[in-house]
């Protein structure tokens, strides 16, 4: 009998939840107006129009970052044209906070959702307990309701904690930068800060420097534009002409007061040797498909899958695309015209390069099946942008003109890889080896990939790797190398 009524209970309070949550942006109880501010499990708030009816709308939050607070307000319906919602803000024990607006919102027919923005220009003192209440406390229209018409949660306040900053910063993938050589040519290198930083402490702060270069060039800083990122253009200062030697550049964060670094620290920029190439031959052309965006490499990995100390091979799949180049590229081939007579809408692909990335935005692939080198690995691209690979292998045609066999290698890189605990690890990737079409339309790859780093691997560690560009393909044969097993982050 318990057991039945406790069911019974659980099914009201599910019907409860799907008919508060259907209420959204109805008018059933007369039109209200409230606050909706809907947060992920990350402590992230959703932005509008980004809506999640498995979320229900907070009365308290408590921020952990710098970044811009945007709280959104809805109204349900209205009648009037336009109207006009006032709202209090009781600020507690903090300082350098802008609210915009600031104390009034408005509504439209085709514009039911307002936000207040609250902007950070200081650090809170946790010792002070800092605080803000938001109120919603009067409407234009008298028949607009404050509030959603229950007592338990009606949205009409909003309450604002806040917790000790831990501000951290790092450069944004990818931090290798393949260059021509020619004078002016341009880079971007941006800087992430996830968390947000306080402009008065970064603004004239220098926060890369020179480890090695072996040319001239001009490091600028842009304006500020983001809350979270600052960018600088990277300019060769000199034409570059000899191609049968590489010239490199490498820069690295200089450090922050207040803030550590989490992921990525160094940035290449590195003009390669220049090797004759027909580019007609446009080998990377076989690994990918734009008109399906969840074309895939696919590939087999010699691993200990099971950790029982047996070695196999194991199927995989990494979506796969092209590398975008500039039309002056060596190696460029033009893909689409867009069909006009405009170059500058023209689209250039690499003629021997491939990357691995997901189709899906925030998401990753699974390149050269790193997803099962590890346990409890974070997959989504904010923490583990090292699952997605934009430049990855380079092909080399046999002469420098067979269509059919040619060697292979890994584009250098650093991968930042992040466990769901929060431990985050930079993966230096290199790596070789052949390819040859082995049956009409199949190329296989013979790769040896080697990656570095010594809280995980002791050092240098190498995989073997079987990589096709058709699902069909040959089972191959065992081999005697040791293998590796999955490894906790």
């Amino acid at each position: 009998m318990k057991a039945t009524k406790f069911l019974f209970f659980i099914i009201m309070l599910l019907l409860a939840c799907s008919e508060e949550e259907s209420k959204i942006f109805t008018n059933e109880n007369g039109s209200f107006v409230r606050f909706f501010l809907l947060v992920n499990i990350n402590n992230d708030i959703l932005e509008f129009p980004e809506i999640d009816g498995a979320i229900v709308p907070r009365e308290r939050y408590t921020k952990n970052n710098i970044k811009t607070l945007k709280i959104p307000v809805v109204l349900t319906s209205l009648k009037e044209n336009i109207v006009e919602v006032d709202f209090s803000t009781t600020i507690s024990n903090i300082t350098g906070v802008e609210i915009t607006p600031q104390n009034k919102l408005t509504f439209s027919k085709n514009k039911k959702v307002d936000t207040i923005f609250v902007k950070f220009t200081e650090r809170w003192d946790m010792s002070k307990n800092p605080e803000m209440i938001f109120e919603l406390t009067k409407t234009s229209d008298t028949d607009v309701n404050i509030g959603m018409p229950n007592t338990i949660l009606p949205n009409n306040k909003l309450t604002i904690n806040f917790e000790e900053l831990n501000l951290n910063y790092k450069i944004a993938p990818p931090n290798n930068f393949e260059i021509i050589g020619n004078l002016n040519e341009k880079v971007t290198i941006n800087i992430d800060f996830p968390q947000g930083f306080i402009q008065s402490e970064i603004i004239n702060v220098d926060l890369l420097s020179e480890t090695s270069s072996d040319f001239r060039y001009i490091l600028n800083k842009l304006p500020i534009t983001s809350s979270n990122q600052i960018s600088y253009e990277f300019i060769v200062d000199e034409n570059i002409k000899i191609d049968e030697l590489e010239f490199q550049t490498k820069l690295e964060l200089n450090s922050l007061n207040n803030y550590t670094v989490n992921g990525l620290k160094t940035t290449n920029i590195k003009k390669g040797i220049v090797v004759d190439r027909d580019n007609t031959v446009f080998t990377a052309s076989n690994f990918y498909n734009l008109s399906d965006p969840f074309y895939r490499t696919y590939a087999e990995h010699w691993f200990d899958a099971n950790a029982d100390d047996s070695c196999d091979w194991g199927s995989f799949f990494a979506f796969t695309f092209p590398v975008i180049v500039n039309e002056n590229h060596p190696n460029a081939v033009l893909f689409d015209d867009k069909g006009t007579s405009d170059p500058t809408d023209d689209i250039y692909h690499h003629a021997f390069r491939i990357g691995f990335d997901s189709p899906n935005a925030g998401r990753t692939t699974n390149p050269f099946n790193l997803k099962r080198w590890f346990t409890n690995e974070s997959t989504d691209s904010a923490n583990s942008p090292g699952f997605n690979i934009p430049e990855a292998l380079e092909f080399f045609p046999l002469n420098g003109t067979s269509k059919t066999e040619g060697f292979v290698k890994v584009i250098e890189n650093d991968l930042q890889i992040q466990g769901r605990n929060g431990n985050s690890y930079i993966i230096s990737i290199s790596g070789n080896g052949t390819y040859k079409e082995i049956s009409a339309g199949l190329i296989e790859i013979n790769l040896e990939f080697k990656s570095f780093n010594t809280a995980l691997f002791g050092g240098t560690r190498t995989d073997r790797y079987k990589i096709y560009n058709q699902r069909i393909h040959p089972d191959p044969d065992p081999i005697t190398q040791n293998c590796k097993k999955p490894i906790e982050l």
